[in-house]
């Protein structure tokens, strides 16, 4: 009840305050209130329910603290024990090989062959320690895989296969393409009249103001020859994405040879 009325007077002061202070001025009676509002702030501080509330407030407070810090210690002793756990169970779930076992499994996986399917390593292997799709890792080497099929790997042995196999690539590539430039000058330089009299080995066409021949050899690409109205000729490879939806790389580039030539005894050659 005296609080009540404490603050009543209180909010009355306030309002002499401003009412001695811009409506009717009056320096002794405004400071008469600030005065009278500083003694009655202390006054209803003082009084005891009002410190007891205070200490009701701050034990609330404490105890919410609390909560939350034993909230969160037991969260993140949970996640510590989670991964603590998994950890072990990962740990566990690796095999323990000796120096005896790790030398037998790295002489088998020096036996594997490239394009060896997954399944057929496992079972030679054995279970890995880790599989992530692409990649079996056994100890401290990993296997490679694209497709299901072995493409190399962490061991020397295999990696020399791989050297290998990308050198004799290469050398294949390179004589392919020997192979092809050599049928493209072969192309290029026959006459047209063997060309025109062998149908079933060629195919010829008049395009524009060009004549186009194409022969398809049975161990290379297709390849397509333009005889253009000057007398030149090229020679490309066949490329469905390419100029005209057919003229790949260019392979040969030299006259036109429109008949065979005969040397002086009257025979061709």
């Amino acid at each position: 009840m005296l609080n009540n009325i404490l603050s009543i007077i209180w909010i009355a002061l306030i309002i002499c305050i401003f009412y001695f202070w811009k409506k009717k001025p009056n320096k002794r009676y405004m400071w008469a209130s600030i005065i009278g509002v500083i003694v009655l702030t202390f006054l209803i501080g003082s009084l005891p329910q009002n410190k007891q509330s205070n200490k009701t407030n701050d034990v609330e407070t404490a105890a919410s603290s609390n909560f939350t810090s034993g909230s969160n210690n037991s969260a993140s002793s949970s996640k510590q024990s989670h991964s603590s756990s998994k950890a072990k169970k990962e740990s566990s779930s690796k095999p323990k090989r000796n120096r005896i076992q790790i030398m037998i499994l790295k002489h088998r996986a020096k036996g594997l062959e490239l394009g060896t399917s997954k399944s057929t390593v496992e079972k030679k292997l054995g279970k890995p320690d880790q599989d992530n799709g692409q990649m079996l890792l056994y100890d401290d080497f990993n296997l490679y895989f694209e497709k299901g099929k072995l493409v190399g790997g962490d061991l020397p042995a295999i990696q020399k296969k791989v050297d290998k196999k990308v050198a004799k690539e290469k050398e294949q590539r390179k004589e392919e393409q020997s192979r092809l430039t050599g049928y493209a000058q072969a192309f290029g330089r026959k006459p047209v009249d063997t060309i025109q009299s062998m149908p079933s080995v060629y195919t010829s066409d008049h395009v524009e103001d060009n004549m186009v021949y194409t022969w398809h050899p049975d161990d290379s690409p297709m390849l397509v020859r333009v005889d253009s109205p000057n007398n030149f000729t090229t020679v490309y490879k066949y490329d469905k994405n390419g100029k005209h939806h057919a003229l790949g790389t260019t392979l040969y580039q030299g006259r036109t040879i429109y008949q065979k030539q005969s040397n002086n005894n009257g025979y061709d050659y």
